[in-house]
């Protein structure tokens, strides 16, 4: 009877429709909810990063400032602890679906600071996106094997429902649909504004903050870098945006910071890859009250900086900076 049960557990864990049945309580189950969202309807620009796009940029403004207030569509899926390789898996699946072409996904914006490129996968997202051909190349048979028993490979994250609100919110999920905080996909276009704790967690901007400074990932890295190229083949425009932070610039900006070298090293690749890359706002003081902490932005400054986004989208010259070689 256990091993049935464990069975019936793992098989259950394999279903795209359950994971986003309990899109309210677990993050990657509203990574599913998004994912979901994009495939049913293939907006025409795409924004990807970590919590500082799920909560920075307004697809809806970023549309009207880049002079299509009735053309192409925008989502925004920035899903908050993913890392490059996630993100990588993400857009494989897209890949597989045929979306990443001119007439579909035909744009993508990457929001890059220093956690997309670490190891860092707390959220158990490469349990459900990661691509297991890439894993393999790279030698990555852990994460590899945690991709195919999610049953061991999500245990950790199962681990949160010994806490009695989120084993609520299992049994609400379980009676009935239920929204993730901030509402689902097609409330905002996938944006969720920053308020207050409701950005993201301390522990998880901790985390962020710590591996600001540490060098890169070698597989996170290889893998943002294969997920550009993917772009090129495909015929879909890519650039990169730098989130605005509060206290400091991130490290691909800020040459004279000790830990700067690896992150300036990326930032060449991708100006040899002729791949823009977009500082908002840069050389401006940062205004503490457009920000929920250091990191993350509320939704007064997500308008502004969608808006400039926006703007930077529509035209080379309203481009506030654009970074190329050192």
């Amino acid at each position: 009877m256990a091993i049935v049960l464990l069975l019936a557990a793992e098989a259950l864990l394999h279903s795209d429709a359950v994971l986003h049945r309990f899109r309210a309580v677990f993050a990657a189950g509203r990574a599913m909810d998004k994912l979901l969202h994009v495939e049913r309807n293939p907006p025409r620009l795409l924004l990807l990063g970590n919590s500082r796009v799920d909560n920075g940029f307004d697809p809806v403004t970023v549309v009207e400032h880049a002079g299509g207030r009735s053309g192409p569509s925008a989502f925004n899926l920035g899903l908050p602890g993913a890392n490059a390789s996630v993100l990588y898996g993400i857009v494989r699946r897209l890949d597989s679906a045929r979306l990443l072409r001119p007439g579909a996904i035909e744009q993508i914006v990457i929001g890059l600071d220093e956690g997309l490129v670490q190891a860092d996968d707390s959220l158990g997202y490469l349990v459900f996106f990661g691509d297991r051909e890439r894993m393999l190349a790279h030698g990555d048979y852990a994460n590899l094997a945690r991709s195919i028993l999610r049953g061991w490979g999500y245990a950790g994250n199962l681990k949160q429902l010994r806490e009695p609100a989120k084993l609520e919110q299992l049994v609400r999920a379980v009676i009935g649909p239920v929204e993730p905080v901030g509402g689902g996909a097609a409330r905002r276009q996938g944006y969720r504004p920053g308020f207050g704790a409701a950005a993201q967690d301390a522990e998880q901007v901790m985390r962020q903050e710590a591996g600001s400074t540490a060098p890169p990932d070698r597989i996170a890295e290889a893998d943002l870098l294969a997920m550009l190229d993917l772009f090129r083949q495909r015929g879909v425009r890519a650039s990169v945006v730098f989130p605005p932070l509060l206290t400091r610039q991130v490290l691909y900006l800020d040459e004279a910071h000790p830990a700067a070298v690896p992150y300036l090293k990326i930032r060449s690749e991708l100006a040899a890859r002729e791949v823009p890359m977009l500082a908002l706002g840069a050389g401006e003081r940062r205004d503490s009250a457009e920000f929920v902490n250091a990191g993350h932005l509320n939704d007064r400054g997500a308008q502004r900086f969608s808006a400039l986004l926006g703007r930077a989208l529509a035209d080379d010259s309203a481009r506030t900076v654009r970074v190329g070689a050192r």
